[in-house]
């Protein structure tokens, strides 16, 4: 599904309601079929001992960009509230910009099902989320 540009504007306007966006420097890039593309940035507050991403870091980012995805999907009418989120790690990640890429696996009238994965610098596969939420209307 193709999403206008309205919906994209609607959507990244109830995204920067919340910190998480402005924090990590989170910016939709495009949409390719049914992947967005969505950029961030991990400074130096998100550095865990090991000098990499801390791994909450990560699926916040990838929580807040599945989420407008959602949301540009519904042309900035709902808001997901998640219910479940699982993030499986498959590499470290440095600090500094990585890029996502988000998709909705199934979107009903009550639940939403959205993929995101995360990758390092050099285009490898970082984390992966399934995120499943309840779709609320926005306020």
């Amino acid at each position: 599904m193709l999403v206008t540009k309205e919906a994209v504007t609607m959507a990244l306007a109830l995204q920067n309601k919340g910190n998480v966006a402005n924090f990590l420097s989170i910016e939709f890039l495009d949409q390719r079929d049914d992947c967005f593309l969505f950029d961030c940035f991990f400074p130096e507050e998100a550095r865990n001992p090991l000098l990499f991403v801390q791994g909450g870091f990560i699926a916040s980012a990838l929580d807040d960009a599945t989420a407008v995805t959602v949301s540009m999907h519904t042309s900035g009418t709902k808001l997901p509230n998640s219910t479940d989120i699982h993030v499986t790690f498959h590499r470290p990640l440095s600090l500094g910009k990585a890029r996502m890429k988000t998709k909705i696996i199934k979107l009903g009238k009550r639940i939403v099902s959205a993929e995101g994965k995360i990758y390092t610098q050099s285009n490898k596969l970082a984390a992966s989320m399934l995120h499943t939420a309840m779709l609320f209307d926005q306020n």
